[in-house]
């Protein structure tokens, strides 16, 4: 079990009305008052209309902002059985640490990501799942980047894979999809059994929970960069990236809403990963 969690990523998504994006600079720099009260309502607005629950008191959590110090952005449990806490440096120093992080949107997003982690953390059966998933030599998740980067035989199972869920949410009818995910996911289990044969890592379990975690934090990250209209999502959804679980479990989840089968009231709660979801609801 491990007692410090370190999540970061990078740009999230919400439910505010299109606007012109506001760049970070000491012209516009907004008070410490101001960018915690629009926390504050971009928290109710993705609620209302991009994740229900997302702004429950029950799945709510202690927020430390900084304005001086190191980069922080992460969600946190220094010891054993005490509760989890999000750290949050401010926009200004956000922009120093991670230069592609230009606007008070991009911030936003990125932030709000982070806090859907706090979300899943307080979805106890659901955490604890994911830290019993995780085999005894990754430190993070981290470890299978590393893996693509190291091993061709691995890109070449991955980017078939990515093929097929690609053409799944392309694909016009739930049939279609059926079909196209019949034959994808035969091809993930090949692959990750092969990280366990080949490598001795076994990520069996812990992927799909890893795409699960991941997955739907880039997709609130997603919905509000969309929202807030900041142009460039592309590397959100980018399957080819070291970030390739993070698209995928978006791409799942997309797929979900195009053909509008519910999940996000039993996501976390009755299933855990978006591989059972997907495949009871449309029965594959």
């Amino acid at each position: 079990m491990k007692h410090v969690l370190l999540i970061l990523a990078f740009l999230v998504s919400g439910a505010i009305p299109l606007q012109a994006q506001t760049s970070i600079n000491d012209r516009t720099k907004l008070s410490k008052e101001q960018v915690l009260a629009h926390v504050d309502e971009l928290k109710k607005l993705i609620d209302e209309g991009i994740w229900p629950t997302y702004n429950d008191p029950a799945y709510s959590m202690e927020m430390n902002y900084y304005e001086d110090g190191p980069f922080r952005m992460h969600l946190v449990q220094a010891e054993a059985n005490t509760e989890a806490r999000m750290e949050c440096s401010s926009p200004e120093i956000t922009m120093q640490a991670v230069p592609s992080v230009k606007t008070y949107e991009e911030w936003y997003a990125m932030l709000m990501h982070e806090c859907f982690h706090g979300f899943q953390y307080k979805h106890k059966d659901f955490w604890n799942k994911m830290l019993a998933s995780t085999p005894e030599d990754f430190i993070t998740s981290d470890s299978l980047k590393s893996i693509k980067q190291n091993y061709e035989w691995y890109r070449d199972m991955l980017s078939k894979e990515n093929a097929l869920l690609k053409k799944a949410y392309e694909a016009s009818t739930i049939d279609e999809v059926r079909q196209i995910l019949s034959d994808f996911y035969p091809i993930r289990n090949e692959r990750l059994r092969a990280v366990k044969d080949r490598l001795g890592f076994d990520i069996i379990e812990y992927y799909p929970l890893i795409e699960t975690m991941e997955g739907s934090a880039r997709y609130i990250e997603y919905r509000l960069a969309c929202e807030q209209g900041i142009a460039d999502t592309d590397w959100m959804t980018n399957l080819d990236s070291n970030s390739y679980y993070y698209a995928s479990g978006l791409y799942l989840m997309l797929i979900m809403d195009k053909f509008g089968i519910p999940y996000k009231d039993e996501l976390f709660l009755k299933y855990y990963t978006l591989t059972e979801i997907i495949q009871d609801k449309i029965r594959i």
